[in-house]
């Protein structure tokens, strides 16, 4: 093959990136809905793996300023973004030293995304415990990509490769494609979701009745887990006969949309259901079962935030500021819960104390021991009466279903 065909098949291939990188974004974004990544992946054979892959904690970069969590999958586009690129200009050139110095470009970042791709894949498999098909396929493109620019590099002479060289000249040009490809992603795959839902409450997951009842009849078998909701917050009346517990982290974007459905089953259930709240930050800063600490320990902070305000009357009003400012992309920080307890109206001097105090991470740890007891490794994790249901942003219909056959067996 001569140069020209190998970069119109970089090109091709490449762009197979991007869609499959957008598909992933799309999932992220539209958890919980019927969307195109969704059925693609059913389609592939793969069922709910990527649903799956998309709830777990590994999946995004929590609290970006300005754009909350970013999918992984977005940094893939950008890569795939960067690489289609480089072959198209490949592709147009006529001088072979510029065609050597975009191999000697396209070399680091092709093994780096490699060496992340097998980073990713032994998460999945390894800890996440599901291989997601779109994932996979992305893999693949990547191994592709590899052996084409090793083929190009051969046609052309295997020419000496100055690698060091070609990013002095080129990373400008290279971070200005990759932040505009990132950019791209982000905002179609954001766009995608709104058109194919009308609001960002997830809905229906396209569950046909047999499926609903039987995981209704799963529920029913699990035993009970004696969890202790003793001094926990919660919202809705005290009396409730129904009690659903979340487990959460305040940047967890599956915990938003849960926030929201569980809103809505109180709105719905008033007086019949009150759910209490528990935390569980994907932070190794704060929480023990987490192996590595995150920056700023926003999740922390959080945490420690919504245990304090609890202690003022005003857990409800910190929860949910919490995450607003998580769908805003206002990271958490001591300025930030400051500024959201002055508005709440909170004693913001006591918060301080509280948050600092032995007393507020000792209810944290205690939350953390419980969750550890209970098995959780991911967020949101749901108990209703004392029994578990599947962790993640649980289907509403299924929700609705087995409330009301909780409540006929009252």
């Amino acid at each position: 093959m001569n140069r020209k065909n190998l970069a119109i098949s970089g090109l091709v291939v490449g762009v197979l990136g991007l869609l499959f990188s957008f598909l992933l974004a799309v999932e992220y974004f539209g958890i919980g809905t019927d969307n195109v990544a969704g059925a693609a992946c059913s389609a592939l054979g793969g069922g709910d793996s990527c649903l799956k892959v998309a709830e777990s904690s590994y999946s995004a970069i929590p609290g970006i300023p300005f754009l909350g969590n970013v999918p992984i999958a977005l940094l893939g586009f950008g890569f795939y973004g960067l690489v289609t690129y480089t072959f198209f200009t490949i592709y147009k050139s006529t001088n072979s030293d510029e065609v050597s110095k975009l191999i000697s470009l396209l070399v680091p970042v092709l093994v780096l995304g490699f060496i992340l791709d097998l980073i990713l894949f032994g998460i999945s498999v390894g800890i996440i415990g599901t291989i997601c098909q779109l994932c996979f396929i992305t893999y693949i493109v990547t191994i592709s990509l590899l052996v084409i620019l090793y083929l190009l590099w051969k046609t052309e002479g295997k020419p000496k490769l100055d690698i060091l060289s070609s990013i002095k000249e080129g990373y400008a040009t290279f971070g200005l494609v990759f932040f505009f490809s990132f950019s791209v992603g982000f905002a179609s795959s954001k766009m995608w979701v709104k058109g194919e839902s009308s609001n960002t409450l997830a809905t229906s997951r396209g569950m046909d009745s047999k499926e609903i009842q039987t995981k209704v009849n799963v529920y029913f078998q699990e035993p009970t887990l004696g969890i202790n909701t003793a001094g926990s917050p919660f919202i809705g009346k005290k009396d409730a006969p129904i009690t659903i517990v979340k487990y959460a982290d305040y940047n967890c974007g599956h915990c938003l949309h849960t926030s929201h459905i569980l809103h809505t089953v109180l709105s719905e259930y008033d007086g019949m259901v009150k759910v209490v709240y528990k935390n569980f930050p994907l932070d190794g800063s704060c929480n023990r079962l987490m192996q590595q600490p995150r920056p700023g320990a926003t999740s922390c902070i959080a945490a420690m935030a919504a245990i304090c305000a609890d202690k003022q009357g005003k857990f409800e009003p910190m929860y949910r500021g919490l995450y607003d400012n998580l769908e805003k992309g206002v990271a958490h920080s001591g300025a930030s819960v400051v500024n959201l307890g002055n508005l709440i109206g909170l004693n913001v001097n006591s918060l301080k104390t509280c948050m600092a105090s032995k007393e507020a991470q000792n209810q944290l740890n205690a939350e953390i021991d419980e969750a550890e007891k209970l098995n959780i490794q991911s967020t949101p994790s749901l108990y209703i009466n004392d029994r578990k249901i599947e962790s993640g942003t649980p289907n509403p219909v299924f929700l609705k279903t087995l409330l009301e056959q909780i409540i006929q067996k009252m």
